[in-house]
């Protein structure tokens, strides 16, 4: 990233409008920040932060206060930045939350944050993001840093150099990853992991199939519980030997239920066999008894056949009779209806006669009839024109109503718009302060709010000093505890050195305690010792010694402990001691002294003071809401009365619309009334004298229509029953003629039938169905003789030499075959089942233990992986780490090129290759070489000065590997706070000669600092002067 401009407005100590153009630098990379304290030269790297994440650049920096205190309400406060990144130009623009004055009416609202990010290509912007999220994703997106590793790696607040070398190992690593992208290394592990337990469990899962199948072996009599013990493959072997016991076994019981199934298959034949012949005697004497019966029915069959013979015969005669009958009928019903035809006839004559004689009048009344309809239609006339003249008055009269009425709600409108007039100058009255009150509640607010702070810090100090005075009170009682341990120290080691010292004044007796037998004396140099130099009184025994040195190492060792804990008392107290007087100084003016008295006043007091300030804030708001009511009053009176104002216009118009529509209406109805001539007036009358002369002519006319339509139905009538009875005459002679000639047949039939009378014909008539059943009657007892001789014939030419058998005893045989067979044949089943399930278990385990060698093979080489990668070796150093360190180990020959220059040669960074404990990954620590000592010591053993020229060689060099790589990150621009008043002159020259060689990089730098000799030596500036009115800033050039 490379800075092009900033503009700020209202942002901190800046009031006005203020930008910075870094493209005023030219080809100088390295500018100073100066002005005085308080300025705003932090701000400027505040600004870029929060235009970049939404939060200022120091982590005790919070971004809702960053609204400048010397801008007016009016005054928005927003960071635009503009920086390029890769080739690409971007420029964010990013408001904070504040208050801002309504756009209507009086008062203030709260102004939601807001951020908007733009892409400039040729001179034109194009909107990326608009929402706050989508902005802070694009942006550290595009960056390839989060805030916090942004504030690490370019931007390097005040205090916050020293962390850049002192961060532990995992947050280092977290930088790292996100800058090289490295996170395809520990998803490759973790995909090695995932097969190795994946791989581990499809192996548990086969163990468990084998297991499975194992438990399912059918062993018979030959299981013993320790076979689900027994190794795999000397199962397998003796499964293999049962397997081959199984089929001979299987083979031989197969053959023995053959010869059972041949045994029961004959004897089965033989007694289906002796059944049938037991069956055949059995119907034998069945059909002798019948045939019997049969003969004795011959005589009874011969008279139905008799009896059968005469109904055929009457069945023929029967169709003449039913001919002769139907003619008869026939004739008969013609002769009654002929009679009736006749006497209709007469009847008929009369009523045409008398029609006809009407029809002639009615011809005769034609003018009459005409004359009623002209008068009717005269009359329909006169009505349409009265109730046109009675409908056009109705109108008339309803116009003049409305006419009135809109009159009357114009006139009501009016007074009703004078009303809201009245009002709207009442509410203007009443919010006429709204602005002023505004104002006095945000200074009323702005009050309450210092109070709130300064009670909070009140109460703090109260706590932090109550702290001090009991870490005062532990101090004293612990120096008299560390007094005392110190006195034992010394008394201990006092004896423990006097003992000593007696040993070594008897060094004759202290040699003899090392003699041994045939072994040289160091002194004599003989080799027999038979006077032994003996222990001298104040000479203390081996064990007493010891006694005293433990208990001189144990005084010793408290000591140290009480020492150690005495300085981190110490520490502690004078750490509480700053933070109270820091916090008693930022109070000055509040508290006279550090008291307990003094605190407790001036917190009284501000309680008080925020008790009567809420009051006072609670009281405005009250005044304040009453204006916005009335206020908001006026605009609703405002807007009603426009409303009114609109309203009127419309009943205006109406109202003359009406006023026009009234003289139209009266100039017709006068017209109409002009030319009208009635007898009466009244619609009632009119109605019911145009009712009855309508009645009269349709009357008239419906009386004739009927007559016409009776005078012809009555001439159809008569010319229709004169030509039916005519023709009925003739018919009847017909039909008697055909009478007689149905009756000769008829006669004739029963002589050729042989029936000497009438009487004997219908005695022989038998209906259909009574025919049917004589005739099936006698077939069915000539087809039994025949069936029954045949039969009988037949059987007895087969039964001619056989005897009737005895069925039991050869069922008995056959059902004991069969029981023995089915006995076999389920011994035979289980075999095959057995057989089968063992041979099916045989291949599943074989199957199984293939796939699952197959799987080992695999699960061993991912498992080896998996361990590799995941930092499970003798190095504890996982596979991204191994990435990570090789990164670390560019960027350290980068920045100990920096290092060596700024040290003079003394130190070097190294990456340390000590294993790290208690299961952490190793690979990523720092350490220092000191070529002065030659020893390698942790980083965190640097001086204040060391360390800042430390970290500015680590981030110089992190930048330089950052940018070689292109790993998504660009590092074109530094900006340290602060961290050089630690240099010594040496140092301080060493640096800044190092921060030139920059330029060689068009890497741009930006450094706050208030030492002078970097004001002399650094000419582009960018100078920030604070008034009264807020700072401005500027680059100035030397």
């Amino acid at each position: 990233m490379k800075a092009l401009a900033l503009t700020m407005s209202a942002f901190g100590p800046y009031r006005d409008t203020q930008t910075v153009d870094f493209t005023a630098l030219g080809e100088e990379s390295i500018f100073l920040i100066t002005g005085p304290t308080g300025a705003g030269k932090t701000t400027i790297f505040d600004a870029m932060c929060f235009a970049l994440y939404g939060r200022a650049s120091g982590s005790d920096r919070d971004q809702d206060s960053m609204r400048s205190h010397f801008a007016q309400t009016s005054e928005p406060t927003y960071v635009d930045f503009q920086f390029e990144l890769r080739g690409k130009t971007y420029r964010i623009m990013r408001m904070p939350k504040q208050m801002k004055k309504k756009e209507r009416g009086e008062g203030y609202k709260e102004e939601p944050a807001r951020a908007e990010v733009f892409m400039i290509h040729d001179g034109s912007e194009k909107l990326v993001a608009s929402k706050i999220k989508e902005v802070n994703e694009h942006i550290e997106e595009v960056m390839g840093l989060d805030y916090e590793q942004f504030r690490k790696m370019i931007m390097i607040p005040q205090g916050e150099f020293r962390k850049l070398i002192s961060e532990n190992s995992k947050e280092r690593e977290e930088i790292l990853q996100r800058i090289f992208k490295t996170e395809f290394f520990a998803l490759m592990t973790d995909h090695f992991k995932k097969q190795a337990k994946d791989l581990e469990a499809e192996i548990k899962q086969f163990e468990w199939k084998i297991t499975q199948e194992k438990q399912k072996i059918q062993w018979g009599e030959a299981y013993d519980e320790t076979l689900e013990d027994e190794e795999l493959s000397k199962l397998t072997e003796r499964l293999n030997k049962r397997i081959i016991s199984q089929e001979e076994m299987y083979t031989n019981e197969r053959d023995y239920l053959k010869e059972l199934q041949k045994e029961v298959d004959q004897l089965q034949n033989a007694f289906y066999k002796a059944k049938q012949i037991r069956e055949m005697f059995i119907e034998k004497e069945k059909l002798q008894n019948e045939k019997n019966q049969l003969n004795d029915q011959k005589e009874a069959i011969s008279q139905v056949e008799k009896e059968r013979n005469l109904a055929k015969n009457a069945a023929e005669v029967l169709p003449f009779e039913k001919q002769y009958d139907e003619r008869k009928s026939e004739l008969s019903r013609l002769q009654t209806t002929q009679k009736e035809k006749e006497q209709t006839q007469q009847k008929v004559l009369a009523q045409y006669q008398q029609m006809e004689e009407e029809y002639n009048k009615e011809v005769k009344k034609e003018d009459h009839r005409e004359k009623l309809k002209q008068e009717w239609q005269k009359k329909l006339e006169e009505k349409e024109l009265l109730e046109k003249y009675l409908k056009l008055t109705k109108e008339l009269e309803r116009a003049k109503k409305d006419m009135e009425s809109q009159e009357r709600v114009l006139l009501d409108t009016k007074k009703e718009q004078a009303e809201v007039s009245e009002n709207m100058k009442e509410f203007k009255e009443q919010s006429k302060h709204q602005s002023s009150l505004a104002e006095t509640i945000f200074d009323k607010k702005t009050a309450y709010q210092t109070l709130i702070n300064r009670q909070e810090l009140l109460a703090r100090l109260q706590t932090e000093w109550s702290n001090l005075k009991q870490m005062r009170s532990d101090y004293q009682a612990f120096k008299k505890k560390y007094i005392g341990f110190e006195k034992e120290y010394k008394e201990m080691k006092a004896k423990y050195e006097l003992a000593i010292d007696e040993i070594r004044k008897h060094y004759a007796y202290t040699l003899s305690l090392d003699l041994e037998a045939g072994s040289a004396c160091p002194v004599c140099g003989s080799h027999e010792h038979p006077h032994h130099a003996q222990r001298p009184g104040d000479v203390l025994e081996g064990y007493e010694l010891e006694q005293l040195k433990d208990n001189a190492k144990r005084a010793e060792e408290d000591f140290q402990k009480a020492q150690q804990e005495m300085v981190q008392v110490k520490s502690n107290g004078e750490a509480q001691r700053q933070l109270t007087e820091r916090i008693f100084k930022d109070l000055e003016g509040f508290v006279e002294e550090l008291s307990d008295e003094s605190i407790q006043k001036a917190l009284t007091l501000c309680l008080n003071s925020i008790h009567e300030v809420k009051q006072e804030w609670s009281q405005l708001e009250q005044k304040k809401n009453n204006a916005e009511t009335a206020q908001e009053k006026w605009n609703q009176s405002e807007k009603k009365w426009e409303s009114l104002r609109e309203q009127i216009e419309i009943y205006q118009s109406k109202y003359y619309q009406q006023q026009q529509i009234n003289g139209e209406l009266k100039t017709q109805l006068d017209t109409l009334k002009s030319s009208l001539d009635f007898n009466s007036t009244d619609p009632d009358y009119l109605n019911k004298e145009t009712a009855r002369l309508e009645k009269q002519y349709k009357q008239a006319q419906d009386h004739w229509k009927n007559t016409q339509a009776n005078y012809q139905k009555k001439r159809d009538q008569w010319q229709q029953i004169q030509t039916a009875v005519e023709e009925g005459r003739a018919y009847i002679e017909q039909v008697e003629k055909a009478l007689m000639e149905r009756k000769e047949q008829f006669d004739q039939t029963l002589v050729q039938y042989s029936f000497d009378s009438y009487e004997e014909y219908r005695e022989a008539l038998r209906t259909n169905q009574e025919l049917s059943q004589l005739d099936d009657t006698i077939q069915h007892f000539h087809q039994r003789v025949n069936i029954v001789n045949e039969r009988l014939n037949e059987l007895m030419e087969k039964l001619n030499d056989e005897e009737k058998p005895d069925l039991q005893l050869l069922e008995e045989q056959v059902n004991e075959k069969k029981e023995n067979l089915n006995v076999q044949q389920d011994m035979v089943n289980n075999l095959k089942i057995t057989l089968e399930q063992n041979k099916t278990i045989k291949e599943n385990i074989q199957k199984f233990v293939e796939e699952q060698g197959e799987l080992a093979d695999r699960y061993y080489d991912i498992a080896e992986l998996a361990q590799l990668a995941r930092g499970d070796n003798h190095l504890r150093l996982s596979l991204e780490r191994y990435v990570l360190a090789s990164f670390l180990d560019e960027i350290l020959i980068q920045a100990n090129l920096r290092l060596d220059q700024m040290t003079d040669h003394r130190y070097q960074l190294i990456r340390s290759d000590s294993i790290a404990k208690r299961g952490a990954q190793s690979g990523l620590d720092l350490e220092v070489i000191d070529h002065h000592t030659g020893q390698q010591r942790s980083v965190k053993t640097l001086s204040g000065g060391e360390g800042f020229k430390t970290s500015l060689s680590l981030a110089l060099g992190m930048a330089d590997v950052v940018q070689a790589h292109a790993g998504g990150v660009q590092l074109d621009t530094l900006f340290i706070d602060e961290g050089f008043g630690t240099l010594d002159e040496i140092s301080l020259e060493q640096a800044i000669a190092c921060l030139r060689s920059l330029q060689d990089g068009n890497r741009m730098l930006g450094i706050i600092s208030h030492v002078p000799q970097l004001k002399e030596e650094i000419p582009a500036k960018l100078q920030i002067q604070s008034g009264p009115k807020g700072s401005t800033v500027e680059f100035v050039f030397q």
